[in-house]
């Protein structure tokens, strides 16, 4: 497989940032994620780094590689998450469960799997357009989806941040899934926070990464959602990737088949680590 990526995270007009991002791959699977720390709660930034730490590890474990069952490896990573922003909660006495919103890609087999749960955002891009995205865990989503409110008075709207469900707090997550979803040459996968989505229309999105390197394009739509939201702007993250063909080369592209075999050594530490963090195994 062959592809290029660019990740970039930015704090906005927050005094820190609370989101997190993580790319990774191993010689047949591509993994994307985005996750969003709730501000308004106790150290977002705590259960977005959580995101990454566990499902970094446990795609270290599971994909050599190729991950077994997709689907199922991301809901249950997500619920190991849970497990564990509960278990830091109770150990640390926090008040609280720290929070964060999620979106994850998976891409294996020319197919993109995905899981979110939240108002983090997957976009699917297929010939310069949006062929599919995840749906928001919203309060302004359902009202979307009743015809209540139109695409524009949803970026207005007063209860625009109000989601109903996250990794941490108090009750369980509902963790949406989607795919397999084909993808061929130039299927582009586009993630990001609501800090930039809430400032970009779907029509801009995809006339902006039409045809252009992501290495350029990422950071620009940052400085440009940055700049629309003024002073009060919010943490602003993407995680993107293009799929190529396979004998495509050049400056930037990856050959997945390049990713170095991890030995059983590191493996056996990446276990003991987990075990140790009071972690289950997938």
């Amino acid at each position: 497989m062959k592809f290029c990526w660019a990740a970039k995270s930015c704090v906005g007009g927050r005094s820190y940032n609370e989101d997190r991002v993580l790319t990774l791959h191993s010689r047949e699977a591509v993994l994307l994620v985005v996750a969003d720390g709730m501000g308004g709660h106790l150290h977002g930034e705590l259960a977005s780094q959580m995101v990454i730490d566990t499902l970094s590890h446990l795609f270290a474990l599971s994909a050599r590689p190729r991950i077994q069952e997709p689907g199922q490896f991301l809901l249950d990573a997500l619920h190991e998450v849970q497990h564990s922003l509960v278990r830091l909660a109770l150990s640390r006495r926090f008040p609280e469960v720290p929070s964060t919103t999620v979106v994850v890609a998976l891409v294996q087999d020319s197919q993109l799997y995905c899981a979110w749960a939240g108002d983090s955002r997957l976009y699917l891009l297929e010939q310069a357009a949006v062929s599919w995205r995840t749906q928001d865990h919203s309060t302004v989503q359902r009202l979307l989806d009743k015809g209540l409110i139109t695409e524009d008075e949803a970026l207005t709207h007063p209860e625009r941040n109000r989601i109903y469900s996250c990794l941490g707090g108090m009750d369980n997550p509902m963790i949406a899934q989607a795919g397999p979803l084909p993808l061929s040459v130039g299927s582009t996968l586009f993630l990001c926070s609501d800090g930039l989505w809430s400032q970009m229309s779907e029509m801009e999105l995809a006339r902006a990464l039409n045809a252009r390197a992501l290495e350029q394009v990422v950071p620009a739509l940052l400085q440009v959602a940055e700049r629309r939201a003024g002073a009060g702007s919010d943490n602003l993250s993407v995680a993107a990737m293009v799929l190529l063909a396979a004998g495509q080369s050049g400056a930037g592209v990856i050959d997945s088949r390049d990713a170095p075999e991890i030995p059983d050594a590191m493996m056996a530490a990446l276990e003991s680590e987990m075990l140790a963090s009071g972690r289950n195994l997938l």
